[in-house]
């Protein structure tokens, strides 16, 4: 590691330390955004009408071509969105069958795997019971199935108690493969999505969800916790449903208690999939992506074949064995007050599959939101786990400074961000590509009851395909320090300190000080190598030179960069910094950071370790419009830039994480 952070701070970065020291505290508290609580310095051209006016007076605003213009002269953008994205709770013109309850016969499952070649090596004792919950389109001849079917949908609940005395929230609960035989209720977790899949249904989607209660109630002894079973229990439901459609005289026309699935032959488009799983089920999806493309995985028998999985939503994911969903659409949604994954796990998916030589094909995306919790987003996983590790006094729903969401807020977003990715990237409903694509905020109905916006609690990164990207920096290797991907100059300046780290998702070693690549702020939620420095005063910068001939990002709709805010004193109000890019017939301008995300906040909650519910270090993106109104208003020749220069010039100290430095194209 190459680092010139010094061995002892200088006085007068103390002083700043005792200074803020108070104010971070109650910071801690409240939370709260960067670009609300401090204003930007005067000399800073933050073209008169950002700050304030950019978060909240949109809705009926679509940016540029509309509203009160005539349309006649071509306009940039705001600076960050156009408009409200489209509702995604809205009731379709299907009338739908369901919830009905499914059931065949159960299934052998992997209970360990080789660990060098993912191969099973043993099976569970108990067979797995193969049920769930299934919603589809009823088709009448007014309302006719799409000449290609409808699309499918599998939703995968997460490891919970599998039985209860009563079955709901009074009940006493406890795991079992068989409730019944033992005088208990079953707890139906597959049901507890419903409010997403009658809406899906509506609006003509096959959307099974499964149940995995014999998983859970085996998984303890498993070597892989489940998640190999898991996938494999996706996969035999994805193969039913399959021979169902393609085969007019399938064995699984009926389940076992003679439920009648027949209508659905011909009428499902197993070309288009898409998978949800939340927590442990947001491991298993992830790693049938991987069983799913591997032919050592499959079968050669006609039933068992690969399936087109299109896209996959994991859900406050685990991640056991870092999984790489590898070529297809996919998003994790880490909700900031889990006390179940409480270190985000789908954050380290996220990170370790950006630069995967052999993901070329599909972007992916990461979810950051404030104030959620574990549970809320299932209706029958009752207990608040945010409570697990203690009073936290953003993250305990009882705290009178509480950011948490009721579990109906929480639902809210849920079904939208869910139900908006899967629509898009496997029913292809543009409606949702302005969202997803940054340009479109989450509508009202995605927000707490009473908000009309949410921005500050939803905070979206994404990585496009290698074919979208120009990559000036990935920070992978302490040569970033001096060295972007060009091969040309980054400068770090006017720093205090500065330095290169590898955090190990919040490990013990990096808490303890062990790790000596850890990063400043002691609860750093990443597994992505990222440079940082501290600062004092308003000269610090980093510069990054850009080709001599200028480099060409005319095709490009951001510049993306991906930063976290160290839970450190000296960030209490936050951070923000100005973006200055420069062409090739030296015309700059330069772009306030705070007009363009919330993402720059103090982390809120208590710092006491990256494995506790609390302050946590996220590294979130900080999206530059490239066709923002500054921009388009300028002689600044985007095909031929020759430097990008981050000035952190905003507040008067702080400490901040850095890592890929990016344009990207957006091509949906």
């Amino acid at each position: 590691m190459t680092s010139l952070r010094p061995s002892s701070k200088s006085k007068l970065f103390f002083k700043i330390i005792f200074a803020t020291c108070l104010v971070a505290s109650i910071a801690a508290c409240g939370g709260g955004s960067s670009s609300s609580t401090a204003a930007p310095i005067d000399n800073v051209d933050t073209g008169g009408d950002t700050g304030g006016d950019t978060g909240g007076d949109t809705g009926g605003d679509t940016g540029g071509d509309t509203g009160g213009d005539t349309g006649d002269e071509p306009k940039g953008a705001p600076e960050r969105f156009n408009a409200t994205a489209a509702d995604a709770d809205a009731a379709g013109a299907y009338s739908i069958s369901g919830p009905i309850d499914f059931k065949y016969a159960p299934v052998i499952a992997t209970k360990d795997i080789n660990d060098a070649d993912g191969t099973s090596t043993s099976t569970f004792a108990d067979p797995i019971d193969v049920l769930g919950v299934i919603h589809y389109p009823l088709v009448t001849a007014d309302m006719p199935a799409p000449l290609d079917g409808f699309p499918v949908i599998l939703f995968q609940h997460g490891r919970h108690s599998t039985c209860s005395t009563t079955g709901d929230a009074n009940g006493d609960e406890s795991s079992g493969t068989d409730c019944e035989a033992n005088g208990l209720v079953a707890i139906r977790s597959d049901k507890g999505y419903d409010y997403i899949a009658e809406t899906l249904a509506a609006n003509g989607y096959v959307v099974i969800s499964i149940d995995v209660n014999d998983i859970n109630a085996q998984d303890s002894g498993s070597n892989d916790q489940g998640i190999t079973a898991r996938a494999e229990l996706i996969l035999h439901h994805l193969d039913i449903l399959r021979d169902i459609n393609d085969n007019a005289a399938s064995a699984y026309a009926q389940d076992s208690n003679g439920l009648d699935l027949s209508s659905l032959y011909g009428n499902i488009d197993m070309s288009r999939v898409g998978l949800m799983g939340h927590s442990r089920g947001g491991n298993g999806v992830a790693k049938a992506i991987t069983y799913n493309q591997d032919p050592r995985f499959r079968s050669s028998s006609q039933f068992d074949q690969p399936h087109e999985i299109k896209a996959v939503f994991s859900l406050a994911p685990t991640d056991f064995d870092s999984e790489l969903p590898l070529n297809t659409a996919w998003v994790t949604l880490s909700p900031y007050c889990d006390g179940d994954v409480s270190t985000l796990h789908g954050v380290y998916m996220y990170d370790n599959i950006r630069y995967n030589a052999e993901d070329v094909s599909q972007p992916q995306f990461m979810v950051t939101s404030m104030g959620a919790n574990h549970n809320y987003y299932n209706d029958f996983w009752f207990n608040d786990d945010a409570t697990l590790n203690g009073f936290d006094p953003y993250c305990t729903e009882a705290s009178p400074v509480s950011g948490r969401y009721s579990r109906a807020d929480q639902k809210r977003h849920g079904e939208f961000l869910i139900a908006s990715f899967l629509r898009l990237f496997v029913g292809g409903e543009g409606q949702y590509a302005g969202y997803w694509g940054g340009v479109e905020r989450a509508p009202t109905s995605a927000c707490p009851e009473g908000s009309d916006t949410c921005d500050e609690r939803l905070h979206m990164s994404f990585h496009q395909s290698q074919e979208n990207l120009i990559v000036v920096d990935t920070t992978l290797t302490d040569a970033s320090l001096s060295t972007n991907e060009f091969g040309l100059a980054n400068t770090l300046s006017g720093f205090n300190f500065t330095g290169w780290c590898a955090p190990n998702g919040g490990s013990l070693n990096d808490i303890l000080g062990f790790n000596t690549d850890s990063c400043p702020s002691p609860s750093t939620i990443s597994k992505a190598p990222q440079i940082f420095g501290n600062y004092l005063g308003s000269a610090a910068s980093i510069n990054y030179a850009l080709p001599a001939g200028g480099l060409d990002a005319s095709g490009a709709d951001f510049l993306t960069l991906r930063m976290g805010v160290s839970v450190t004193p000296e960030n209490a109000f936050g951070q923000d910094f100005t973006l200055t890019l420069t062409d090739i017939n030296g015309v700059s301008v330069s772009l306030l950071a705070s007009d363009f995300t919330d993402a720059l906040y103090f982390p809120p909650g208590l710092t006491v370790s990256a494995r506790d519910t609390g302050a946590k270090t996220v590294i979130n993106m900080v999206p530059f419009r490239l066709d923002a109104q500054l921009l388009f208003d300028s002689d600044l020749d985007l095909s031929k830039l020759t430097n990008i220069n981050l000035a952190f010039d905003q507040r008067i100290a702080g400490t901040i994480q850095i890592t890929d430095v990016l344009f990207q194209k957006v091509p949906y």
